[in-house]
């Protein structure tokens, strides 16, 4: 494929854009993220990745709602690593993948701005995704759709400019796909995230909202 995962990191700005495609994220899920991506801007320690998972449904071919973060916060921050490895977010996580209420989960994570490539998915990023998607499956034969997510500290730590990411691994071709239609369904509205060109960023866009 073109995009072959080697060492270090891969700008997954250069995947194709799934078709059609949109995310949406409940008020809670921001929420949830918006405190993810502060701790990692204000945490004081530049090595330190936060993360959840995030838990949804495809309500239309292609569009993706998530509903839910994890209930648990006590994920653990580590050196340059997002910790999956907190017991009771992989119970939950086994829950919902034998559960019939979502199909589409998340890894969505931080990184720090450290220059160079901090605002790309590292590869070990999208080994993890590719993993899950692949092997984090239903023992009943249905299928679960698994995205990762990428929130990235802006160089002027300022919320607004900080950067929300997310890629899906498309097991049946062998692919990568990029979705930057992003936005948060808020009070009976859906408002889109702004863009800085094809990176689209924590600001809601509350100019533009779908009803």
């Amino acid at each position: 494929m073109a995009t072959d995962i080697l060492s270090g990191a891969t700008n997954h700005f250069n995947f194709k854009e799934l078709p059609n495609s949109r995310i949406i994220l409940s008020e809670e899920c921001f929420i949830r993220l918006s405190g993810d991506i502060n701790l990692c801007a204000f945490s004081g320690n530049k090595e330190l990745e936060y993360g959840t998972f995030l838990y949804g449904k495809e309500i239309k071919p292609n569009i993706i709602y998530f509903d839910i973060p994890s209930e648990f916060d006590n994920y653990t921050p580590s050196y340059r690593e997002f910790d999956v490895n907190t017991p009771e977010m992989l119970a939950e996580k086994e829950m919902h993948v034998n559960g019939n209420k979502y199909d589409c989960i998340a890894h969505i994570h931080t990184h720090p701005y450290i220059g160079g490539t901090c605002r790309f998915f590292s590869n070990q990023d999208l080994r993890t995704i590719k993993t899950l998607q692949l092997n984090h499956q239903p023992n009943d034969g249905r299928k679960k759709f698994f995205f990762g997510g990428l929130l990235t500290v802006s160089p002027e730590n300022i919320f607004d400019n900080d950067e929300i990411s997310f890629v899906f691994y498309d097991d049946s071709i062998d692919d990568w796909y990029k979705i930057t239609n992003i936005s948060v369904f808020i009070n009976g509205q859906e408002i889109p995230f702004t863009k800085m060109g094809n990176r689209p960023t924590m600001q809601l866009d509350d100019r533009h909202t779908r009803k």
